[in-house]
């Protein structure tokens, strides 16, 4: 059975969810062939827990009902991308798995798909309900996006 809070954003290769509760979450997550979880709450999750689940772990720590900064939105972008790039499935988390999670997961879409950051906030809010909590989390959607365009007008 899915863990709490679990949904596809892009099937296979990304996903959020609400923080995993038991070593069989992780091995579930394994079994759909997500390989790598971020983790966003302030305490990782169980390393033998993970060693078990045969994950790779990143811990972005970010306080509960704040915005991840712009650094740990990058932080977290690079993850997925790289991730993607080479066909690994990756489950965002939080303890809800709504306000930090979406943030990230917000943030991704404008990344790779050069979404608007509104049109990403309501993507992900579609799929997962109650996401992008505070207006601080929707405002470092918008940096974020805004940054994205500044870098891509230089490239150009």
């Amino acid at each position: 059975m899915a863990p709490h809070g679990f949904s596809w954003i892009e099937k296979p290769l990304l996903a959020g969810m609400a923080r995993p509760n038991s070593r069989e979450d992780l091995g579930w997550l394994r079994d759909q062939n997500v390989q790598i979880i971020i983790t966003l709450t302030e305490d990782p999750i169980r390393r033998d827990w993970i060693d078990d689940a045969g994950l790779l772990a990143v811990h972005v720590p970010v306080d509960d009902m704040t915005a991840p900064t712009q650094e740990q939105l990058d932080q977290c972008v690079s993850a997925i991308r790289k991730a993607t790039e080479r066909q690994m499935g990756v489950v965002v988390h939080c303890a809800a798995g709504r306000g930090r999670t979406g943030t990230i997961l917000a943030a991704y879409l404008v990344a790779s798909q050069g979404l608007p950051a509104d049109h990403a906030i309501l993507k992900i809010r579609e799929s997962r309900p109650g996401s992008i909590e505070t207006e601080d989390q929707e405002e470092a959607i918008v940096t974020f996006a805004r940054r994205m365009q500044l870098q891509k007008a230089h490239c150009v």
